[in-house]
């Protein structure tokens, strides 16, 4: 189970879950001779951290990455002969434990969308000192947060999570309609873990330019527009719809249905708590994101998560007690990793990761990772029957400590209303 200290962005210097090497490989790609001078200016205080490498062709990169393995892969989009896109592609079919960001001046529409199915986060240039920096460190430590090899390739192969068949069918209804509007198909996208996922992230990266933080999928979908969401429905298909892998769909639709509720439930918790509204905004995104691991591990490991959640009803256990024991990571952990390598926001990753020990977070304030623990327990409890097997529990002595047990009840009767605020989100 992660701790505070297993946090890559609660303190600086503090060690990850597995121990970092010594020497962090980055490859920075550019063909502008120039550019990639800079950056050796920019980043040369970390020549004793980092082990950078430079080319100046996806080709030649390409050839380095055989020799050696790299942490890191930084590229432009625009080159002659192997685009960024290219080598993108290529670098995510060899070497998926890389993490691959864009650094680019270009932001034209059609490779943009490109490289929302190869990149994991997008900067453009010019990119300063300190965001290029933080970036890069972020990342570095986001590769120690799994210990399973396995299982941080298995995530970095991740471009897009699949969407329910019948959530992905009314997107492209409304799509056909040439009056729809943004607001509209964020609504549909609302309703759906991994189409949220996705546009959060694009809506969150540089490429697109809004410099603050998009707090939800329809506030995302207005800022991108009707023909970005067309595009990344019925072109790059970053967009998908579900395909049966042995996990039955009942199953991926129960989980949807949860999330939401949750999200819902997470954000009036937090509310009626008092926090302050980012932590309420976290309360929702991050609820509705809590078990986008689970979603992970269903599309993935389709078989093995089958066999675990039928072990949970017959040992009696949560879900990310046997995931622990078998995957070596619960759902939590590997949510969270996937929200951070695809560069959401801290908040919300912090609220995924810590949402079933929020004490392990912060001992002696109520969070939104708080509001979540609470609202995934009774969420979990108004759809089955009390303390059945599999379904998480209240950390009792957390609330105590922090002398909020005697509003569980007042929390229990928010479940009913909080699923309309969540039809809004």
């Amino acid at each position: 189970m992660m701790t505070v200290k297993d946090n890559p962005f609660v303190a600086e210097g503090v060690q990850a879950m597995t121990a970092p090497s010594n020497t962090k490989r980055v490859l920075f790609v550019d063909d502008e001779q120039f550019v990639l001078d800079g950056l050796k200016r920019t980043l040369h205080s970390l020549r004793t951290e980092w082990q950078m490498d430079f080319s100046t062709s996806g080709e030649d990169a390409l050839r380095k990455l055989a020799t050696r393995e790299f942490d890191v892969v930084v590229t432009d989009m625009r080159m002659p002969g192997m685009s960024g896109a290219e080598l993108l592609t290529e670098v995510l079919q060899r070497y998926p434990n890389t993490v691959r960001i864009v650094l680019s001046g270009t932001v034209e529409h059609d490779l943009v969308l490109r490289s929302a199915t190869t990149a994991h986060q997008y900067l453009v240039k010019p990119c300063d000192a300190a965001t290029l920096r933080g970036t890069l460190e972020a990342a570095l430590r986001i590769r120690a947060m799994l210990s399973s090899a396995k299982l941080r390739s298995l995530i970095s192969r991740m471009t897009s999570l699949p969407s329910l068949p019948t959530v992905y069918a009314q997107l492209v209804k409304s799509l056909e309609n040439e009056e729809v509007s943004s607001r509209e198909l964020g609504q549909i996208i609302a309703q759906d873990v991994g189409m949220t996922t996705k546009i959060l992230q694009l809506a969150n990266s540089a490429f697109f330019g809004l410099y603050r933080y998009v707090a939800s999928p329809a506030e995302a979908a207005v800022y991108l527009g009707v023909d970005t969401i067309r595009a990344l429905t019925l072109s790059t298909s970053v967009f998908s719809a579900f395909r049966q892998t042995g996990l039955t769909e009942t199953l991926i639709e129960q989980l949807q249905r949860h999330s939401m509720a949750t999200g819902a439930l997470g954000a009036a918790i937090a509310k009626a708590a008092g926090l302050p509204k980012k932590a309420c905004d976290c309360s929702l995104i991050g609820g509705f994101l809590h078990d986008v691991g689970k979603l992970v591990l269903a599309i993935s490991c389709a078989n093995e998560y089958e066999s675990l959640i039928v072990a949970s009803q017959k040992e009696k256990l949560t879900c990310h007690e046997l995931e622990q024991r078998q995957f070596g990571s619960t759902h939590a952990e590997i949510g969270a990793y996937l929200l951070w390598l695809w560069g959401l926001p801290d908040a919300v990753c912090q609220a995924v990761a810590f949402h079933h020990d929020p004490a392990a977070f912060s001992a002696d304030t109520f969070t939104a990772a708080a509001a979540i623990h609470v609202a995934d327990a009774l969420e979990h409890e108004s759809s089955a029957p009390a303390h059945s097997a599999g379904c998480p529990s209240i950390d009792m002595e957390y609330l105590t400590r922090l002398g909020l047990a005697d509003r569980l009840e007042a929390w229990r009767l928010l479940v009913r209303s909080s699923a309309d605020e969540g039809s809004q989100a």
